[in-house]
Order: C-alpha cells, then sequence, then structure tokens
C-alpha cells in the first residue's frame, strides 16, 4: 500500500471558517499540522476557543475571530486582521453554513 502524500504548507497563512467544529476544525487542525498559520472564523465563540488551543498545542500561530459569514462586512474585517497579523493570505477553506430543515 502506498503512503498518502504528504503537505507542507509551512510560511503559509490559511483562513477558515467555520472552524468551531466538524470539517471546519478538522480542515484547520490540517493546516496548522502541515505548518500554516491559521485564521479561523465561526459564530460560536467556545467551539473557536477549542479550536483555537487545538492548533495552539500542535505549535501553529493562530488568529481567532467571532464572525458571521451571512454578514459581507465581517468576512472582510475577518480577512482584513488575517492579513495584517500575518502579512498574507494563501489558501481559504469556506465551510462555513447550516442545514436547513
Amino acid at each position: 500500500m502506498s503512503k498518502p502524500p504528504s503537505f507542507d504548507f509551512s510560511g503559509k497563512v490559511a483562513f477558515v471558517t467555520g472552524a468551531g467544529s466538524g470539517i471546519g476544525r478538522a480542515t484547520a487542525l490540517a493546516f496548522a499540522a502541515a505548518g500554516a498559520s491559521v485564521a479561523i472564523v465561526d459564530i460560536s465563540d467556545a467551539g473557536l476557543k477549542e479550536t483555537e488551543g487545538q492548533i495552539i498545542a500542535l505549535g501553529a500561530k493562530v488568529l481567532s475571530m467571532r464572525c458571521d459569514v451571512t454578514k459581507s462586512a465581517e468576512i472582510k474585517s475577518a480577512l482584513d486582521q488575517t492579513i495584517a497579523a500575518f502579512g498574507r493570505l494563501d489558501a481559504a477553506f469556506n465551510n462555513a453554513g447550516i442545514e436547513q430543515p
């Protein structure tokens, strides 16, 4: 069996929406484990805090921001804060969403 490819995101910056849980959290952690600095956003303060702690435990840099992705001004602000903090943006994972009944 072949080994899955490894990814090196050292020196890169990733922005992940919906990072407070589930696929968003897993993606943020994967970017961090691959060496990226990660900006995480979600509407759940508790979820963000948990994800932030896990990223810090991996030794990666993290910027955590509460953000409602249905409000374009909040997204713009979060992206501006990301670039101000890290100087660049290399990848975005637009994961946030809700399930409809």
